[in-house]
């Protein structure tokens, strides 16, 4: 290749490199609107618009390690969902025409945590855009932003014959929630609104911003819990989020991987808040013993068909003995007992 040729062809790389980075307006984001948005949750709901005949596909690169996806453009618009690790996310989105960039897109967007302290904080210049507080009159085409008297459901599923809930098109048929929001229930562990359908049960279309949660989350979640909320009132100890109304820190309000809906399983979830207990010197951490008491990696030998956890001696929400014991014990001896009771 002569010199001229090769720098024409240099040039020309370059031309298409930069048009598809910096984006020929195929792609038109339509929710988030562009970079430095907050998310609560791990999942965040993506909404473009192409050009017809403009793009074939849109290749999806979203998380450190993970495989592009790609998502075939059949209209105009095209909507998907997106998991979120704690912290800053790039998320790339590229149009494909013929298997070549056309355009580029990268999106930046932080997850908040409550569990993880260094990203309890957004960057600055980073906000909260909430979907329902626009007009969206281009997602109106397709989908009703507005409850329906089917979103109105009472909160106990006992309420509904057992037919129609072991269908999802009867679900999506009576819910508007339900055609944007799936993801959200699409877990092994469903919280009982969440199962329904029955947002409306916790979101609130008056309040401002639109559908927002009262705040503490104990506003909410006692409305259903009053069980819980009486017993653990009672109690003498209480833990700290159970003391500030948070539920939302330990528990998903819509579905989740674990039991009881945590947002990890129950050791992981409580080191994030005391790391100190999970470096294996916890409970016999003046003992000569080189490995520590336990805490997990075996059988609870109490709770028949459990593994060892932190619930395992302290109860999580409140508890009429210190350090949040369990089984109304006293002191450290009655504790250790309830394991150890030949010794």
């Amino acid at each position: 290749m002569s010199i001229r040729n090769f720098c024409l062809a240099a040039v020309c790389s370059l031309i298409f490199a930069a048009s598809a980075e910096g984006g020929e307006g195929i792609i038109s984001l339509q929710y988030p609107p562009g970079d430095g948005t907050i998310m609560e949750y791990g999942l965040l709901g993506i909404s473009l618009s192409v050009p017809e005949g403009s793009a074939d596909e849109i290749m999806l690169k979203a998380g450190k390690g993970n495989e592009a996806e790609r998502i075939p453009v059949e209209g105009e618009f095209v909507c998907f969902t997106v998991s979120l690790e704690p912290g800053i996310n790039n998320i790339e989105i590229t149009a494909l025409k013929e298997k070549g960039a056309v355009d580029r897109v990268v999106l930046t967007v932080f997850r908040r945590s409550e569990l993880i302290s260094r990203y309890r904080v957004p960057p600055q210049n980073f906000k909260k855009v909430y979907f329902h507080a626009g007009e969206r009159t281009e997602c109106t085409r397709c989908h009703a932003l507005k409850p329906g008297v089917f979103d109105r459901k009472p909160i106990s599923p006992a309420t509904f014959s057992a037919e129609k809930f072991d269908s999802g098109t009867v679900i999506a048929a009576t819910s508007t929630c339900y055609s944007c929001h799936k993801a959200l229930a699409a877990y092994p562990y469903v919280h009982g609104p969440a199962s329904v359908w029955s947002c409306l049960s916790c979101h609130d279309p008056e309040s401002e911003p639109v559908y927002s949660v009262r705040k503490p989350d104990s506003a909410v979640c006692y409305g259903c819990h009053v069980e819980q909320k009486n017993r653990w009132l009672s109690m003498k100890y209480h833990h700290g989020p159970v003391t500030s109304g948070r539920c939302t820190i330990c528990h998903s309000p819509h579905a989740s991987e674990n039991p009881f809906n945590l947002f990890k399983p129950t050791w992981q979830l409580c080191v994030n808040c005391h790391p100190e207990k999970g470096t294996g010197k916890h409970v016999i951490a003046e003992s000569s013993s080189s490995e520590g008491h336990p805490t997990r990696n075996r059988k609870d030998p109490v709770r028949t068909g459990r593994d060892l956890t932190c619930a395992s001696c302290h109860n999580p929400h409140a508890s009429d003995s210190p350090h949040l014991w369990a089984f109304r014990v006293q002191d450290a001896i009655q504790l250790c007992r309830k394991c150890h009771y030949d010794k």
